[in-house]
C-alpha cells in the first residue's frame, strides 16, 4: 500500500478546467501543500456523465419527495439516475480513499445547506446535499469528507487530516483484520487522541478489543474501526486536551526540572485560554520526548496525527 493517504479531490479544486463556465477553483491548500503528503486523486461527477464544458448550470429540484439533479433552465433534463450510475461505477475507486475534499455548492459535490428547489411552489430551501456526495455518505460512511471552503476553518481542518491520517493508518494494516495483536497495536497507540475525546470511549472502544465472546477477528477489527471513526469525529474540548497534555507530562516529572514544569503549564494554560495552537504544547512535549525518550509515549499518534506543514496556523 502506498505509504501516503489517498484523497479524493473534486477536480476543479485541483485546477483542472472542468467547471461549467470553462474555468476551475484551484486551492493552493490542497494542490500546493497537501499534495505533498498525500496521492491526490480528481473526480468530476458532472463531465463524468459525459456533461460538456462549458454547460448550463444545474441545481436540486425535489420532486413527488425526490431530489432530482436537474438543468437550472429546462428541468426536462434530468440527470439524476446518470449521476447515481456514475457513483456506482466509482465505487472501486472511492474504496481505496482515506478522504474526500469536495466542491462546496456544487449540485454534485456540495455536503450541505445547498438550494433546493420544490417543484410544485418554486420555493427554495437550503437543505439539500449534492447527488455525488451524498452517495459518499451513504454508501462510504467511514469516508471522512469535508469541502474545500471549510478546511478555512482550524478546528475542521484539524479534525478532518486527523481522521484522513488515522483512516490510513487502519488501511496500512494489512494483518488487522486477521490479528488481533495487531488491533491491540493500533488502539493503543490512539490512547491518548481518544482519551482526549472521553475516557468512556478509549474504555469502550478497548472492550470490543478484548471481548472474549468475539473469536471472528475480521467481524471484531470492523465494528472496533466504526465505532472509532465515529469517535473520531468529535471535537476535543481544551479541558480535556489540557488533561491529556497533563497526562502526558507526568511521564517525564523524574527528568523535569522546576523551569521545565513551569514552561509546560503556561502553554498548557495558554492553550486552554485560545492564546496559542494545540501545536504550541505538543512541540514542546516532543521536545522533551527527544531528550527523554518513552517508548509508550513514542507511539502515540498524538504527537503527529498527520504532517505539521498541514497545520492550521494560529489559536485553535
Amino acid at each position: 500500500m502506498n505509504h501516503k493517504p489517498k484523497i479524493g479531490v473534486s477536480a476543479c479544486l485541483l485546477g483542472q478546467a472542468v467547471r461549467y463556465d470553462g474555468g476551475h477553483c484551484r486551492n493552493q491548500l490542497v494542490t500546493d501543500r497537501l499534495a505533498r503528503f498525500a496521492e491526490l486523486e480528481a473526480f468530476c461527477p458532472e463531465t463524468g456523465i459525459g456533461l460538456p464544458v462549458p454547460r448550463p448550470t444545474l441545481h436540486l429540484r425535489r420532486r413527488q419527495g425526490q431530489i432530482r439533479l436537474v438543468q437550472t433552465r429546462d428541468a426536462a433534463q434530468d440527470y439524476t439516475e446518470q449521476m447515481q450510475e456514475f457513483a456506482r461505477l466509482q465505487r472501486s475507486r472511492l474504496v481505496q480513499l482515506d478522504g474526500f475534499i469536495l466542491k462546496k455548492s456544487s449540485p454534485s459535490c456540495g455536503l450541505e445547506r445547498l438550494s433546493v428547489e420544490d417543484a410544485e411552489t418554486g420555493h427554495k430551501v437550503r437543505e439539500g446535499t449534492g447527488l455525488f456526495a451524498r452517495f459518499l455518505q451513504q454508501n462510504l460512511p467511514l469516508l471522512p469528507l469535508e469541502e474545500e471552503g471549510r478546511l478555512n476553518d482550524p478546528h475542521l481542518r484539524d479534525g478532518f487530516f486527523e481522521r484522513v491520517f488515522a483512516h490510513h493508518r487502519w488501511r496500512s494494516m494489512a494483518d488487522i483484520q486477521s490479528d488481533k495483536a495487531a488491533l491491540e497495536r493500533f488502539h493503543a497507540s490512539h490512547k491518548l487522541q481518544l482519551m482526549a475525546r472521553g475516557d468512556s470511549y478509549y474504555r469502550e472502544l478497548g472492550q470490543l478489543v478484548a471481548d472474549p465472546d468475539r473469536n471472528d477477528q475480521a467481524e471484531r477489527a470492523g465494528r472496533y474501526f466504526q465505532r472509532f471513526m465515529q469517535v473520531m469525529t468529535l471535537t476535543p474540548s481544551r479541558g480535556r486536551m489540557v488533561n491529556v497534555l497533563q497526562h502526558v507530562m507526568g511521564f517525564f516529572k523524574q527528568q523535569l526540572d522546576a523551569e521545565d514544569k513551569r514552561e509546560l503549564l503556561e502553554l498548557f494554560e495558554a492553550y486552554r485560554e485560545q492564546r496559542v495552537s494545540l501545536q504550541a504544547p505538543l512541540t514542546l512535549l516532543r521536545h522533551h520526548l527527544r531528550r527523554h525518550p518513552h517508548e509508550w509515549l513514542a507511539e502515540q499518534h498524538l504527537f503527529a496525527p498527520y504532517p505539521d506543514h498541514l497545520a492550521p496556523q494560529g489559536p485553535i
